[in-house]
């Protein structure tokens, strides 16, 4: 029993998965479990943005390799970061719908904890069921972990 295997949800938002990050190094220090981080191209929504003609074809295959770029960039930095602070650490980059591929990966892993950043504050009801942030909380399939206070995360990431 314990907690052996650790997921954390990254998003397309690199400053706040950057305090997810840090706040999952930690706690993987601490239960000394592997920390799986999960990048998700949201395959999705490019569709959707070039449904409505927001995009063209074109735009839409250079903005994935864009999103592909900097989400490798990412997990390459995460891993020095996890490796720095002696954490075991296994990045993966998928395409798909953002919510779908986090919980796919939490039971493909047998992750025993889920981490994720702040969820966006709801406009409306509806808006509660497009967002995937809690979309990814609601359907987890184990304990959810949400990350806040940024300050307090980079003090507890400093003291490992």
């Amino acid at each position: 029993m314990g907690i052996k295997n650790i997921l954390v949800s990254l998003s397309v938002d690199i400053n706040s998965s950057l305090v997810t990050a840090k706040y999952a190094i930690y706690i993987a220090k601490v239960f000394q479990a592997k920390l799986i981080a999960v990048y998700v191209i949201d395959k999705g929504t490019l569709q959707k943005l070039v449904k409505h003609r927001i995009f063209l074809d074109t735009e839409a295959m250079e903005y994935e390799k864009e999103i592909e770029n900097e989400g490798k960039i990412f997990l390459d930095r995460f891993k020095h970061m996890a490796e720095s602070k002696e954490v075991s650490f296994e990045g993966v980059e998928v395409k798909g719908v953002v919510h779908t591929e986090v919980i796919n990966k939490i039971k493909e892993t047998n992750a025993d904890l889920l981490i994720m950043g702040e969820l966006k504050e709801f406009l409306s009801l509806r808006d509660t069921f497009y967002n995937e942030g809690a979309l990814i909380f609601y359907e987890a399939p184990c304990p959810v972990l949400v990350v806040k206070n940024k300050k307090y995360v980079e003090l507890l990431y400093q003291s490992i």
